[in-house]
C-alpha cells in the first residue's frame, strides 16, 4: 500500500471513531442521569393543595316539634291566627314547618300586591307592605352555620339586628328557624332607621302559629 492511501485509510478510520463517541450514552460510572418529565394536564392540581370545602344549608335532623305546633295551635282563637287574606293549608299540604305569622299588622289600602304568602320547598315566606317599612316573615328547616344540624330542637329567644336595608330578628321555634325582615322604605343614609330594636322584637314575640300538620 503506498503512502497516500495509507494516510486516507487513517483518516476514515478517526472519523469512524470520533461518530461513535458522539453516539454513546452516558457513562454509567460517571452517575449522570436523565431524569423523565412528570405528566401533567392544565386542570390537575398540585397534590398538596386542599379544594375547599365551601358552607351549604343542610336539613335540620334534629326534627319539627309537630306535637307541640298543635298543641299550642289549638289554644289560639282562629281569629287571631294572622292569616289575614289567604289560607293556611294543612295536612299533607301543609308548609314543611309550622307557620308563624304576625298579627295586628295593618296593611295601607295603597300598598301594591298586598299581603303575600308563598310555600316554598324548605318553608315559606310572608310580606307584609306597610307606610315606613315591609315585614317579611321567613321560616325554614334548613339552617346555615346558625347551629348544627344534628343539634337537639330548642326555643331560643328573638335577637335583633341592624342591616343594611333596615332590620331584622331571628330565633328557632319547634325545631325550625324564623327570620323576620323589616326592609325601610323611605330611609336615607348608611344606617336606615325605620324601625327599633323595642319595636322590631315586639312584633317578633306577637307572632302566633296560624298553621301545623
Amino acid at each position: 500500500m503506498n503512502t497516500s492511501s495509507t494516510l486516507a485509510l487513517a483518516a476514515v478510520l478517526a472519523f469512524a471513531l470520533t461518530g461513535c463517541d458522539r453516539l454513546k450514552g452516558p457513562d454509567p460510572a460517571s452517575g449522570t442521569t436523565v431524569a423523565a418529565a412528570p405528566a401533567t394536564t392544565a386542570d390537575s392540581p398540585p397534590a398538596d393543595v386542599e379544594t375547599p370545602v365551601r358552607p351549604e344549608a343542610v336539613e335540620s335532623t334534629a326534627g319539627i316539634d309537630w306535637e307541640a305546633a298543635r298543641r299550642d295551635m289549638a289554644s289560639v282563637p282562629s281569629d287571631d291566627r294572622g292569616a289575614g287574606a289567604f289560607q293556611i293549608q294543612s295536612g299533607a299540604e301543609a308548609a314543611p314547618v309550622p307557620v308563624l305569622l304576625p298579627t295586628g299588622i295593618v296593611v295601607p289600602q295603597s300598598a301594591e300586591g298586598g299581603v303575600k304568602f308563598q310555600l316554598m320547598s324548605d318553608g315559606y315566606f310572608a310580606t307584609y307592605p306597610g307606610v315606613d317599612y315591609d315585614i317579611v316573615v321567613n321560616g325554614s328547616n334548613e339552617v346555615v352555620g346558625a347551629r348544627e344540624s344534628s343539634a337537639v330542637s330548642t326555643d331560643t329567644e328573638p335577637t335583633f339586628e341592624a342591616t343594611a336595608s333596615g332590620a331584622q330578628v331571628a330565633f328557632s321555634r319547634y325545631g325550625a328557624d324564623y327570620l323576620i325582615e323589616f326592609e325601610c322604605k323611605n330611609s336615607s343614609g348608611e344606617a336606615p332607621t325605620c324601625i327599633g330594636e323595642d319595636e322590631a322584637l315586639e312584633i317578633a314575640r306577637k307572632l302566633v302559629i296560624a298553621g301545623t300538620r
